[in-house]
């Protein structure tokens, strides 16, 4: 009867597409599961499709285009991550050199409790302007456990661990930070940085801490991302 659909008979292209056994290996992307579901919804979609509106072409060009861009990023973003991979053994094999070597590093941080070896906090007070110039010791609620008042531009304060009142503060690190009081006008009686904090000390191992930033340990108990470091002895 004219206009009438018939059935695709048992030869056709699609029945022969369908009952096609699943490929176990194709190339380089072999049982690639992204691959295979674009595969399966293509196959759906062209099982699925009205034989008198038949799907344009071009949709299914543009659809592999757009799966080609994903794959390539997928396939970026591993390259990416293998070169990191790379450059992070280049990185520890370049820190490791450090190790038995005395550095001189911006420190940001102190750990209690301190070691036989003095944790020694050199300042340089490069802010004018300033009053009640101190080292701030605080934990990681933010509290002010300590602070250790400075005199002159520059100087070296040994950290005993121990907070304000004389007792040992709890194992741990705390942030050290160089701050006074301004006395200019506008912001006067605000508190600011007041310059930079280094320490000394010999290296005793490197590890990467859990941002991806190498750290050095130091004998004096120290912890200073190896970015820091200012001075090699």
């Amino acid at each position: 009867m004219s206009g009438s659909i018939s059935q695709p008979s048992a030869t056709s292209p699609l029945n022969t597409l369908s009952s096609t056994p699943s490929t176990t290996q194709v190339g380089a992307n072999a049982n690639n599961p992204q691959m295979n579901q674009f595969l399966t919804l293509l196959v759906a979609q062209l099982q699925n499709q009205d034989p008198m509106q038949p799907t344009d072409p071009t949709q299914f060009v543009a659809q592999l285009a757009q799966f080609s861009t994903v794959e390539q990023l997928v396939q970026g973003n591993t390259t990416l991550t293998s070169i990191s991979q790379n450059l992070s053994g280049l990185a520890l094999g370049q820190y490791s050199g450090l190790i038995n070597h005395t550095v001189t590093a911006n420190v940001t941080s102190v750990t209690a409790p301190v070691s036989s070896t003095p944790q020694n906090l050199t300042y340089d007070v490069t802010t004018t302007g300033l009053n009640n110039v101190n080292i701030q010791i605080t934990n990681s609620s933010g509290t002010v456990v300590r602070s250790l008042p400075v005199t002159g531009s520059s100087g070296t304060i040994t950290f005993d661990g121990n907070d304000g009142s004389g007792n040992a503060l709890p194992n741990g690190q705390y942030s050290v930070s160089l701050i006074g009081t301004s006395t200019t006008a506008g912001t006067s009686g605000q508190q600011q940085s007041a310059g930079t904090l280094t320490t000394t000390g010999t290296v005793l191992s490197v590890a990467q801490a859990t941002g991806g930033a190498w750290q050095l340990q130091l004998t004096n108990g120290q912890l200073v991302t190896a970015g820091s470091v200012t001075q090699v002895q």
